[in-house]
């Protein structure tokens, strides 16, 4: 018996029946998918798949694909829910993985991006062409490094979100962690910036849009064609190419999101604001950045940084 590829869509059917998250769902039936790909390279059927099989998937993601250890973990998490499911669901007789220990979190924090960093990737992201792409880009950054919003929530964000009264500006962030944040004077002013610039669209893929995104793709060379979605692969495709160029490999949204608590933390915050801001549950992060601080500086946390004051 081989495994019917409907399956996921199936997969992802139960996920939506139990509360899961979009994002959630896309992971982890994208996570599925791969695997069953992985098994189709090497024709093993169901009957075949033993927890060594994923001992082997775990290493050829580590190899091959260059996978960090907790993107390998999050991917045998996934994996593991759809095995359930096809058990569950009688397609195969019982789950080989969850006798299979799930990999240890890395809960070390990595060397972290420096302020100067971030200001090269802006500028670098504001110096492409064509204008629309730049400024989207330098927005782009911005949002992830001096607010830490994340990945599912950026590609999500509407125009209808960003409030600007006066003096003051504030950008309402959805989804499960849904929460309305004050935005510096620098991520307002790319953002800005950005929205004349998009305006300024007159595609109709964008005008006749009726679901009006703040990010949107653009396909060529030239950015000829715009598409009114960003897909979370083509937000990691664009911190590739301006991480390449600092050069920084693989630049990623988590390494961004932990920018800013560093940076929060500097400004001064109370680690309960920050927590609001970034849509945190759990002190857990940001007590590890606050030991971080202390251990470099003494008693004082980070020292407050200039690159964008909140």
């Amino acid at each position: 018996m081989t495994l019917d590829y409907q399956m996921v869509e199936r997969f992802a059917d139960s996920l939506r029946s139990r509360g899961k998250q979009p994002a959630t769902i896309e992971s982890y039936c994208r996570d599925a998918q791969r695997f069953l790909d992985y098994l189709g390279r090497y024709d093993l059927p169901p009957s075949a798949v033993e927890p060594s099989t994923l001992m082997g998937y775990q290493d050829f993601l580590r190899s091959d694909l260059e996978e960090r250890d907790n993107s390998v973990r999050r991917t045998v998490i996934g994996i593991r829910q759809f095995f359930r499911f096809l058990s569950e669901s009688r397609a195969i007789s019982s789950t080989p993985f969850d006798s299979v220990p799930i990999p240890m979190r890395d809960e070390a924090l990595g060397k972290g991006l420096s302020t100067e960093q971030i200001a090269e990737l802006i500028h670098i992201a504001q110096s492409g062409r064509p204008a629309c792409k730049a400024a989207r880009d330098g927005a782009i950054v911005s949002l992830l490094a001096y607010e830490g919003v994340k990945a599912n929530e950026l590609i999500n964000l509407r125009w209808v979100d960003l409030i600007t009264e006066g003096s003051t500006s504030s950008l309402h962030i959805g989804g499960s962690r849904a929460r309305s944040i004050r935005l510096s004077d620098a991520t307002l002013s790319l953002l800005l910036a950005y929205r004349s610039q998009y305006l300024n669209i007159r595609h109709h893929a964008i005008v006749q849009a009726t679901d009006k995104r703040i990010f949107v793709s653009f396909k060529g060379r030239d950015a000829s064609s715009p598409l009114p979605v960003m897909t979370r692969h083509g937000l990691k495709f664009i911190l590739y190419e301006l991480g390449d160029k600092l050069p920084l490999a693989k630049l990623n949204t988590e390494q961004l999101r932990h920018y800013a608590v560093s940076y929060l933390i500097g400004l001064g915050r109370a680690p309960e604001e920050i927590m609001a801001h970034l849509g945190l549950r759990r002190l857990g992060n940001i007590a590890k950045h606050l030991a971080q601080g202390k251990r470099l500086t003494g008693d004082n946390p980070l020292p407050a940084q200039s690159a964008a004051p909140l």
